[in-house]
């Protein structure tokens, strides 16, 4: 049994440090939101975002009642996203940068992955639209609904995404977001989210072969 003694701490570690993964990224001690606490949250944003009107409202408007309505439970974000023919200029926006709307719109997601990931959130798909237009659309009209970037970000709770906007940092950063291109927000619960079966494939594989291995070890004691 000694010479497994070092499998056996490695086995504790790693426990460990799954059980901390879990509590991270499902924010454990998070639950719902009282109506104060989303109040509270509104107040920071509120003086955080410097963003135009009539905009602004229209967000702070769809964020208390979203946050009001809070479950607690994960959601995904949907972000569909259309870059403007050219900058956007408007107070509030950043001096000096000479980019094209795609390049301010990728400045603002490079500038962005660590407070989402800081708040337990990460994309889980995201990319560039390959078609000028949707394949397929219920009527010809309704131009914009030509998207040209498509996103899925997964938080633990809302709460994450209010501490999201919060964050001075993002403040900062949401004005590339603004000058490159408009946004359509659309958070989900999800009710299954189907991984990545290659991956999944690999890992029942590699588990198969060390177990496999560790069998035929014990056997040949």
């Amino acid at each position: 049994m000694k010479s497994f003694k070092f499998e056996g701490v490695m086995a504790v570690l790693f426990a460990i440090t799954f059980i901390g993964a879990l509590a991270f990224w499902g924010d454990w001690s998070g639950g719902r939101m009282t109506r104060a606490e989303v109040d509270d949250y509104l107040e920071i944003i509120d003086d955080n975002l410097q963003w135009p009107e009539p905009m602004k409202s229209y967000m702070m408007a769809s964020l208390r009642e979203w946050g009001y309505a809070d479950t607690g439970k994960e959601f995904m974000m949907l972000n569909m996203m259309r870059y403007h023919d050219e900058l956007l200029d408007y107070p509030g926006a950043i001096d000096g940068f000479e980019g094209t709307p795609k390049e301010a719109n990728y400045t603002y997601e490079l500038g962005t992955k660590e407070i989402i990931l800081g708040q337990g959130g990460y994309p889980a798909a995201w990319g560039e639209v390959v078609l000028g237009r949707n394949v397929a659309r219920a009527d010809n009209s309704a131009a914009n609904t030509d998207w040209n970037r498509v996103g899925f970000a997964r938080y633990p709770n809302r709460r994450g995404f209010f501490r999201l906007m919060a964050d001075p940092e993002y403040g900062k950063q949401s004005a590339y977001k603004l000058m490159g291109a408009h946004t359509n927000l659309i958070p989900m619960e999800p009710e299954w989210v189907v991984p990545d079966l290659r991956i999944i494939t690999g890992l029942v594989l590699l588990i198969l072969f060390f177990a496999i291995a560790w069998v035929r070890a014990l056997r040949r004691r």
